[in-house]
């Protein structure tokens, strides 16, 4: 669940601008969370789910057993294995793609005359399979946990298969493998013996279910016989997940080597040696060309994250159009498209780089002449898994960066060692690019502290060396004949995760809004905190990528500054679409990089984004889609609703919450005269004046559920409009009595079975940590119990 709050983008300038991507798409931010439900409830229950949610997993679990139930050539990955004469197979569990990320970088960093790797989507391999594998081969899964402690979309089906009961994973049922050709015996009991596997999970501590999708599949896979190889590793985002990745490597890669036969570690390889390439561009004479951000090269009728829908906007409102910072409001229609939203859901959104980040990498690459050059990109590796880089097969390097890549975060240090570090001809390139390879500390500084991104680590390694020869003279240069430090688009490709989605709590209800979820985010902008980088160029702010696309497109769909681009004018790059840009250098100006940044009346910098009109429409008419999906989240209402709830949501937490509220009122207005539980909802922002977004709705429809339920209310905390700063775990203590009173039902003590649901949208590193301490103060007071007990 994420409720894309900026609030945890402040904390840290080493994690803000992957706090954009985490916040939006949901480890800062915890799936709202029931709290205390084995004291309020007696004990651990799976969420009441609604007869359409029943139906859907019921016919989930039907397909996934008709697709896997008959043998497949095709998906038999053992198979694959042998034929491409690999000996380990190394899956991911990725639903944002640092899994399939950190799979790409193991099996290189694996990769040896002994252990030959191949990466796989567990998604298009049968479960069935892993007995099947030998007593040299190995099996390595890297498994990102999802939501509440759930398996990643791609796991789904064999996540299923080993662990058939949630609940009591202890008591699933035994899967049915298939039976392995050859010599090694077949133990139905223990149908694994025989297998090896190494775990690496990837998780945030804030949830309540750690790393809970790797720890599951972990333990199912050695209660039916397989052996682990080392310790499983467990990375946590909200700490230094790439430092964690790293230390279970140097404990377990030495043990994965010597399970296979090598008795001896490969040798270190000499920091200058330039690795293997894993992507092969070609340039291209194409008559076809996808630069648009396509997702397909064929018509797509099913949508979902991987064939989004382009869905007209509706409306975009600024919420709080006073305060000091960008609150949006964001409408989009699902009309025809097939897809069905319920409160709680998720939308993903796909966004675009902006057009400075765009040519500041361009330029560094020394790609600006050719940006619009067509392009294909294979894999070098004919039996990996991943064969083209990019959903189509002809692109253009601008296009690649805008639409495709991730560009704006960190380079983390391993890669800078493996795919960086070896470019450097210069002393000055690798005495600045050393430190940060090889120390942690170093690296904290200057690469996460100032969140250079490639274009501006590229950059950083030559003003190093410009520093280094400004004290010699030209014949001194001439001689030396070093030429500035280049990266290859190979490596740059390398080193761009693939664009993700964003996720956001969906703020609205199905059953007012059948086909128009919103979307409730705060554009997150923030500088970096690192000396040099108010040199560099666009200076030392940093844009989370998809809440300033969604500015963009706000400020496009408003009238403003929008300037018509077509792919025939070769002096605006060749290039087609709708630059929206407040900065009248652009698009003249070859590089959007080098002209002065342009900062609106909020001190926020305006960026400048290329969008593609609504189809069938033109600039006149300012109307534009988002290629969106919809991910179903557990996180719903009761099903009953008599059944209290008590919402706390500052911030954009109330995004989830708003849904429920749209729903509850909706209740109350058809059936009147309706049981109806106490609704309350404690919300928090800085100031009453400048930052209570949607006050006047969110009243009206209290005074509906009112009608209902009298003791309903909104409660609010307001930090900032008093001497003392007041949060809503302030408010909770403030209102014990109505929420012990709410939580009570009518009941004497707390206990037994559910009677009220507690739901805390928010900054789970601090703000939900203070709610829950303040809810166990509360209850331990009322039911004369210690905090232990009531927590």
């Amino acid at each position: 669940m994420s409720s894309s709050t900026a609030a945890a983008a402040a904390e840290a300038a080493a994690k803000v601008e992957w706090g954009d991507m985490v916040v939006i798409s949901g480890v800062v931010i915890g799936a709202a969370t029931f709290l205390f439900r084995k004291y309020l409830f007696g004990g651990t229950k799976t969420p009441e789910l609604t007869i359409a949610q029943k139906a859907a997993i019921a016919q989930a679990t039907k397909l996934t057993a008709d697709t896997t139930s008959e043998y497949n050539s095709d998906r038999d990955f053992v198979l694959k294995m042998r034929k491409a004469g690999k000996n380990v197979v190394i899956f991911y569990g990725s639903q944002t793609g640092t899994a399939e990320d950190f799979a790409t970088r193991l099996a290189k960093d694996i990769q040896s005359a002994a252990v030959r790797p191949l990466v796989l989507d567990p998604e298009l391999f049968d479960w069935q399979c892993v007995a099947s594998l030998g007593e040299d081969e190995l099996a390595l899964f890297v498994l990102a946990t999802a939501g509440e402690g759930e398996p990643t979309d791609n796991m789904e089906a064999w996540f299923n298969a080993f662990v058939s009961d949630r609940e009591n994973p202890e008591d699933s049922e035994l899967p049915d493998f298939w039976k392995p050709s050859g010599k090694r015996e077949f133990d139905g009991d223990s149908p694994l013996n025989g297998v090896a596997f190494a775990m690496f999970g990837l998780g945030n501590n804030t949830y309540e279910h750690f790393n809970h999708h790797a720890r599951l599949i972990d333990n199912r896979m050695q209660a039916l016989g397989a052996v682990r190889i080392g310790e499983r590793g467990e990375g946590d985002d909200d700490a230094d997940i790439e430092e964690d990745f790293a230390r279970w490597k140097d404990a377990t890669l030495p043990l994965i080597r010597r399970f296979l036969g090598s008795t001896t570690p490969p040798e270190s390889r000499d920091e200058a040696a330039v690795p293997q390439p894993t992507w092969m561009v070609i340039e291209l004479e194409a008559k076809v060309v996808w630069d648009k951000g396509e997702f397909s090269e064929e018509a797509v009728h099913a949508f979902d994250a991987r064939h989004p829908y382009a869905a007209p906007v509706t409306a975009a409102t600024a919420l709080t159009p006073t305060a000091d910072r960008h609150l949006l409001h964001v409408e989009v229609d699902l009309a025809g498209s097939g897809m069905r939203y319920e409160a709680g859901d998720h939308i993903g959104v796909y966004p675009t780089n902006a057009d400075e980040e765009v040519d500041l990498l361009l330029s560094a690459l020394g790609l600006l002449a050719k940006a619009d050059t067509p392009i294909s990109v294979s894999a070098t590796d004919p039996f990996a898994a991943q064969q083209s880089l990019f959903p189509v097969e002809t692109t253009t390097y601008r296009a690649a960066f805008r639409h495709y890549l991730e560009i704006t975060t960190p380079v983390p240090r391993a890669q800078i060692k493996a795919l960086v570090l070896p470019h450097a001809r210069s002393e000055a390139a690798r005495s600045f690019l050393r430190p940060l390879a090889d120390s942690k500390d170093a690296h904290a500084a200057v690469v996460s502290a100032g969140c250079l991104s490639i274009a501006r680590l590229i950059n950083a390694v030559r003003e190093a060396e410009k520093r280094q020869d400004s004290g010699k003279g030209e014949e001194e240069k001439k001689e030396e004949g070093q030429t500035p430090f280049t990266l290859p688009v190979e490596a740059a490709f390398e080193l761009c995760p693939r664009l993700q989605a964003r996720l956001y709590s969906i703020s609205s209800s199905s059953k007012v809004n059948p086909d128009r979820p919103t979307i409730t985010a705060v554009v997150l902008q923030y500088d970096a905190k690192y000396e040099a980088a108010g040199d560099a160029t666009l200076g030392i702010r940093r844009c989370g990528v998809a809440t300033n696309y969604l500015l963009g497109a706000l400020r496009y769909l408003r009238g403003d500054r929008a300037v018509q681009i077509e792919t025939t004018d070769a002096s605006l790059r060749s290039r087609s679409g709708v630059l929206v840009s407040a900065n009248e250098g652009l698009p003249q100006t070859a590089d959007a990089s080098i002209v002065a940044p342009v900062y609106d009346g909020k001190a926020q910098m305006v960026q400048s984004f290329t969008l593609q009109p609504l189809a069938g429409t033109t600039l006149a008419d300012r109307q534009l889609a988002l290629p969106v999906f919809i991910r179903k989240s557990a996180f719903r209402l009761p099903t009953d609703p008599a059944t209290p709830i008590i919402m706390i949501g500052p911030g954009t937490g109330l995004a989830p919450m708003r849904g429920f509220i749209q729903e509850r009122a909706q209740t109350a207005r058809m059936a009147p005269g309706a049981p109806m539980g106490t609704t309350l909802l404690f919300f928090g922002a800085r100031t009453e004046e400048h930052d209570y977004m949607y006050r006047d709705e969110l009243e009206a429809l209290f005074a509906d559920i009112r009608e209902a339920a009298p003791e309903s209310r909104i409660i609010t905390a307001f930090s900032r409009d008093q001497a003392q700063k007041i949060y809503v775990q302030h408010r909770l203590a403030e209102y014990a009595d109505l929420v012990y009173r709410t939580l009570l039902c009518g009941r004497e003590k707390l206990g037994g079975a559910p009677q009220a649901h507690i739901y805390v949208c928010g900054d789970a590193k601090s703000m939900a940590k203070d709610v829950s301490h303040a809810l166990v103060a509360l209850i331990a007071g009322r039911e004369g119990v210690s905090e232990d007990v009531a927590a």
